[in-house]
């Protein structure tokens, strides 16, 4: 009986250990391992790279997404985030939209927030949730130059690689 005992002691502790590490985790990669390693080089001779943290609540998977896409670039480093408003239907449907495009799955580089905050545009709230997305985007992956903070409704009027070569002139 006492042999019976440990074992399931033992079983016990390990299953909260493993629930305890499961609920801690606030970010939850959702690509897989590249499979060849990044054409994309970093440094002060290459072009800037910037660091999206996109956000959105309930119903913005799909506006999200799409604002992902538009302003993707294997060169810049992402972080998505559904509000706690957003289901964990609508969460999973977001890293499987991800998972579905392979230039994203090939660069790695675009991860979505497992455990969820409030999102709100307004005061302290806002501030909070972009420095923390800051730091996560800093512990990811360091290499960007650049923060820029999106909302699922905003949309962008130009891409980076079509705005990289204008220059703005000033007629005086």
């Amino acid at each position: 009986m006492g042999a019976e005992k440990k074992w399931l002691f033992t079983l016990f502790t390990a299953a909260f250990l493993s629930l305890i590490l499961l609920l801690r985790s606030s970010v939850s990669t959702f690509s897989s391992a590249k499979p060849f390693p990044s054409l994309v080089q970093h440094g002060a001779h290459y072009p800037p790279a910037f660091a999206y943290f996109i956000s959105g609540g309930h119903q913005d998977k799909d506006r999200i997404f799409r604002l992902l896409l538009a302003v993707y670039h294997p060169r810049n480093r992402y972080l998505l985030h559904l509000g706690r408003d957003a289901s964990d239907e609508e969460r999973r449907g977001l890293a499987t939209a991800i998972r579905s495009v392979p230039a994203i799955r090939a660069f790695g580089n675009v991860d979505v927030v497992g455990k969820a905050d409030w999102v709100t545009y307004l005061g302290s709230t806002n501030i909070a949730i972009t420095l923390r997305a800051a730091a996560v985007l800093l512990k990811l992956d360091s290499g960007w130059n650049w923060f820029i903070t999106l909302s699922a409704r905003d949309y962008p009027v130009i891409t980076q690689d079509v705005a990289a070569p204008f220059t703005i002139f000033n007629d005086k």
